[in-house]
C-alpha cells in the first residue's frame, strides 16, 4: 500500500516537471525536438530609427509621413526631428555632413556622387510636371501654345535654381534658362517684378497646389504643364550607410505596395482643383539630356 503510494506520488510529480520543462522550452524559443524555434523576421531586424529631417514645412510634413509610414509598416519605431527650414543649397551640405538624414532632390550625377540615392520616385511623377507662375497680366503671351516649339518662339526666359534638375533639362530643351544661387525663394519676386530677365518660373504641381495662395502677386498659367520623364528621388547622408541600405529596400516596397502613390494624393489632392487643374492641361514633352538618361532598371550598391 506504501509502496503504491510512493509510485503515485513520484508519478505526479514527474508530470509536473514535464509540464514545466515544456513551458520553459516553449519561452525560450524551442521546438519539441530540441531545434530553436525561428522568429519574424520583422521582430528580428526591428528598431528604433531617428531622423533628422529639414525643408519647407510641407516638405518636411511629406517625407517625415513617407518614411515614418514605410518604416513602421516593417515594424520598426522611429522618431523625427525637424532641424528647420533652410536653401536647398545648405540642405544639401547639411545633408553631406550628417545634419539631416535624407531628403528629396531632383536626380542629378553630381547629387548621386555626394550622396546615397534611393532609385525610387517619391512624388508619383507630380514633381516633374512643371507648372508655371508667370507675372500678372501675362497670360496672353501663352495663350496660342500649343507645341514645344512654339513655346520656344516666344522667346521667355526661366528662372531657375542654381541647382535644379530642371537646369539641365531646360537646357537640352533649348529653353532659355536664367539661375540663381543661394535662396531660390527669392525668385518669385523676380519674376514678379518683371525687371530681372526672368519671364516665368517652373513649380511641380502638387508645389503649385501649396503655393499659388502664397503669392498674389504672380499669375498661375493656365493651360500648360511642362512633363519630363523623371520623378525627385530620395537622397541618404553618406555618413549613414545604414540607413540607405534599409531603405533600398523598404523604399521599393512602398513604391510597389501603393503607399507612395497613396500619400501622394492624399498629401496634394488639390492638384486636381482650379488653379492646378492638372488633368486638364495642354501637355508639352520635355525630352531629358543624357547626363539624365537611367535605365528603369537600374540599381545602387546596397551602403552606396
Amino acid at each position: 500500500m506504501i509502496f503504491h503510494r510512493i509510485l503515485s506520488v513520484a508519478s505526479s510529480w514527474l508530470a509536473l516537471l514535464s509540464v514545466a520543462a515544456f513551458a520553459h522550452a516553449a519561452s525560450a524559443g524551442t521546438d519539441l525536438s530540441g531545434s530553436a524555434a525561428p522568429m519574424r523576421s520583422a521582430d528580428a531586424s526591428a528598431k528604433e530609427v531617428v531622423l533628422h529631417l529639414g525643408g519647407t514645412p510641407a516638405a518636411f510634413a511629406y517625407i517625415s509621413s513617407l518614411l515614418t509610414r514605410t518604416l513602421e509598416q516593417q515594424g520598426h519605431s522611429v522618431r523625427v526631428h525637424n532641424v528647420g527650414n533652410f536653401p536647398t543649397t545648405r540642405l544639401e551640405v547639411m545633408l553631406e555632413h550628417g545634419e539631416i538624414s535624407a531628403f528629396i532632390l531632383g536626380r542629378t550625377p553630381q547629387r548621386d556622387g555626394r550622396f546615397l540615392p534611393v532609385n525610387v520616385g517619391m512624388t508619383d511623377d507630380l514633381v516633374n510636371q512643371r507648372i508655371l507662375f508667370i507675372p500678372k497680366g501675362a497670360q496672353v503671351i501663352y495663350d496660342k501654345v500649343q507645341t514645344l516649339e512654339d513655346f520656344r518662339q516666344l522667346g521667355v526666359v526661366a528662372g531657375l535654381g542654381v541647382a535644379w534638375a530642371d537646369h539641365p533639362i531646360w537646357v537640352a530643351n533649348d529653353l532659355p534658362v536664367r539661375t540663381m544661387g543661394g535662396d531660390w525663394k527669392r525668385l518669385y519676386q523676380m519674376v514678379a517684378s518683371q525687371d530681372r530677365g526672368m519671364d516665368y518660373l517652373p513649380r511641380g504641381a502638387h508645389e503649385m497646389s501649396e503655393e499659388w495662395r502664397l503669392h498674389p502677386d504672380l499669375d498661375v498659367e493656365r493651360n500648360l504643364v511642362l512633363v519630363y520623364d523623371q520623378d525627385h528621388i530620395m537622397y541618404v547622408s553618406p555618413t549613414d550607410p545604414e540607413l540607405h541600405t534599409l531603405l533600398q529596400g523598404l523604399l521599393v516596397q512602398a513604391r510597389d505596395s501603393g503607399l507612395i502613390a497613396e500619400l501622394a494624393a492624399e498629401f496634394f489632392a488639390d492638384v486636381k482643383k482650379p488653379p492646378v487643374s492638372l488633368e486638364e492641361r495642354r501637355v508639352i514633352d520635355l525630352r531629358l539630356p543624357r547626363s539624365l538618361q537611367y535605365p528603369q532598371s537600374w540599381a545602387i550598391e546596397p551602403g552606396r
